[in-house]
């Protein structure tokens, strides 16, 4: 086991462990701890990690009180790997670490020149590759046995593209039609000269293409059922498939951390870069600086599990993980009040407790109720726990350019999201949803406070019908619905610059109010509702 892994073998309760100053810690996917059972949501399906393995170099399992101060030091990751794992822990410190990649899975090179098809391409100097033919075959870092840990054609299945412009810091969507290559030839150990197959693909010099893998079989780091997390200083220029990962955590706080590319990359993450799943209590994030995802910065929701049979003599529904990249972690504890949740309006209509609960398979649970069952349609209704959804709190955070959304939020705990930059995100800065026909993440909000922020060129993707920086759009099915999903929008002390399309705009459906006031729009703007209560519109400015 290397060395880093090996100071967190015998740690006891109360430790302080310090690391060696600036010191940079080898880890490798196989000489690290192998831990399984670890399922996560939003991650891999089950053919891509059937038995939830996680390669970690830092792991915690039923600890209390502990520090670990980095001291500058980095944990150098070589293969895929959730660097940290936290399992059951509570009062947890991290500060002063920085977590990297020798070999990042995602891989990057820049168009030095093309002339009618026939182009000069640098490779980043930390990718591996090697040539096939006329295949460019991505490489990992070889074993033991010379073999690499990863593999994958350029252009293969599972291999999702993107192209970034470095002047505009905007990245758009690239085909792997126009990527094909006719001939390649090498010129040096990181150059290469590359026919296209379609001569006229936008492929301009000084862009840069990124490609990742679209398996989420390692996480950034995964903290699970663990309570009083704190990290501080964390430099973060790398993350595996998924980002911070927390799962039923309560309280986690994340400050003063960079999680930017490494040094001559554009990209930090495959995924999102934090994600809290099913907690409650107090999430921080404050004073921290992101950009380089290929998805969202942060996305605080829980899980809608589908009813799929009721037994009403015996007083327990099955329910079932509906999404194929969510299942197998345990969602409930005995005394979770749960919430019946419409299938087409998302509208609650009854509560319970969990008496008993009982793992059937990977995603089927049986869960024994406290009082007599509603009127359920089976095989449509699904349930919240209700019990798990936190208060969030986003302060003085910078998040650059990405190819994902700012802030996806859906807990019916307190939203305060100020004094932030967002800044030319694919997405809006905002979105909040709830669905439980697609995503299956729960659920609805009562109030949100978005104030004092800085929103400059966000939505330049055109996702959605007038590319919305401030977007609700919960997931209603039945269109005739004029019921309320989320509760309060307060939109206050904002400015608002570059507009994709000229023209700010707030898009808000069922939602039951809204108080857009005292903000600044550098272009006029306009509020679009669908199924909105009272939405006040008063003293705000456009500047023109």
């Amino acid at each position: 086991m290397n060395e880093l892994s090996e100071l967190f073998l015998n740690i006891r309760d109360g430790d302080n462990v310090v690391l060696e100053k600036d010191k940079i810690y080898h880890v490798r996917q196989d000489d690290s701890f192998e831990l399984y059972g670890y399922f996560c949501s939003n991650t891999a399906k089950k053919h891509e990690n059937p038995d939830g393995m996680r390669k970690t170099a830092i792991y915690l399992k039923n600890k209390k009180n502990i520090t670990v101060d980095g001291n500058g030091a980095t944990v150098m990751v070589h293969g895929k790997m959730t660097p940290l794992l936290f399992d059951r822990c509570e009062n947890i410190a991290v500060r002063n670490l920085t977590v990297d990649y020798a070999c990042p899975t995602m891989t990057e090179f820049t168009i030095l020149s093309n002339n009618d098809g026939k182009c000069e391409i640098k490779i980043n100097s930390e990718c591996l590759f090697c040539i096939e033919g006329n295949d460019l075959i991505w490489q990992g870092e070889s074993d033991e046995n010379g073999k690499p840990y990863w593999e994958s054609n350029y252009i293969g299945t599972g291999r999702y593209i993107k192209i970034f412009d470095p002047e505009k810091e905007q990245c758009r969507d690239f085909s792997k039609t126009d990527l094909a290559f006719d001939k390649i030839e090498q010129t040096d150990n990181g150059t290469l000269r590359v026919w296209l197959k379609n001569k006229n693909a936008d492929f301009p010099a000084g862009n840069i293409i990124q490609t990742r893998s679209i398996v989420r079989d390692q996480t950034g780091s995964l903290f699970q059922r663990s309570k009083n997390l704190n990290f501080e200083n964390l430099r973060i220029k790398f993350m595996h498939g998924l980002g911070m990962v927390s799962q039923f955590c309560e309280n986690v706080a994340f400050r003063n951390c960079d999680f930017t590319p490494g040094e001559g990359r554009t990209i930090a993450s495959t995924a999102d870069f934090f994600q809290f799943s099913g907690c409650r209590g107090k999430l921080v994030i404050e004073n921290c600086k992101a950009w380089g995802a290929q998805d969202d910065y942060i996305n605080v929701h829980g899980t809608h599990l589908r009813i799929v049979d009721k037994n009403d003599a015996e007083n327990n529904i099955v329910v079932r993980f509906m999404h194929n990249e969510t299942w197998g972690f345990q969602a409930f504890e005995t005394g979770d009040e749960l919430e019946f949740i419409r299938w087409d309006t998302l509208i609650p209509y009854g509560k319970t407790k969990v008496s008993e609960y009982q793992k059937l398979n990977d995603t089927d649970i049986k869960l024994y109720l406290d009082r007599p069952l509603p009127s359920i349609e089976i095989n449509k209704d699904v349930i919240e726990n209700a019990t798990w959804t936190p208060d969030l709190y986003v302060r003085n955070c910078d998040f650059g350019p990405t190819s994902g959304r700012g802030i996806l939020c859906t807990t019916r705990g307190d939203v305060i999201i100020e004094n932030n930059r967002f800044r030319n995100l694919w997405g809006s800065a905002l979105l909040i949803e709830d669905d439980c026909n697609f995503w299956f993440e729960s659920g609805y909000t009562k109030e949100i406070i978005f104030r004092n922020n800085h929103v400059i060129g966000c939505e330049y993707a055109k996702m959605h019908e007038s590319a919305a920086v401030i977007r609700y759009t919960p997931k209603v099915m039945n269109e005739q619905s004029e019921e309320f999903v989320h509760g309060k929008l307060v939109l206050t002390g904002n400015r608002f610059e570059n507009p994709t399309l000229g023209t700010h705009c707030i898009w808000l459906e069922y939602l039951r109010e809204a108080e857009i006031t005292d903000n600044i729009f550098d272009a006029e703007y306009q509020i679009k509702t669908h199924h909105s209560g009272n939405i006040t519109d008063r003293n705000n400015i456009t500047q023109c």
